[in-house]
C-alpha cells in the first residue's frame, strides 16, 4: 500500500482539476488531499486497521490510553458515538 498526500495549494492546475474531477467537487484552498493505493490482491481496498501508533498526537500517551483514544475516534469517525 502507498499513501500520497498533497496539500491543496501545492497541486498543479491540472492535477488539482483532475482530483476535483474525480471528487465530483471543488476543493479549498486550505484543504490536503489523501490517497491510498492498495494492490488488487489486498481485497476491496478497505484501509487497514489503524493504530494508536498511526497518530503523532498521541505520543505522550502510554499505549492503553492512546489505544482508548483511537478505538473512539475510529468509532465516532463511523457515526457509532454512543458504543462506548
Amino acid at each position: 500500500m502507498e499513501t500520497i498526500s498533497r496539500n491543496t495549494t501545492d497541486l498543479a492546475a491540472d492535477e488539482r482539476t483532475a482530483i476535483e474531477h474525480m471528487l465530483g467537487a471543488p476543493l479549498d484552498e486550505n484543504q490536503r488531499v489523501v490517497v491510498q493505493v492498495f494492490d488488487a490482491d489486498e481485497g476491496c481496498g478497505a484501509a487497514p486497521p489503524r493504530t494508536a501508533a498511526d497518530y503523532a498526537i498521541l505520543a505522550d500517551l502510554d499505549a492503553g490510553e492512546a489505544d482508548r483514544l483511537v478505538d473512539a475516534m475510529l468509532l465516532r469517525s463511523l457515526g457509532r458515538d454512543n458504543a462506548l
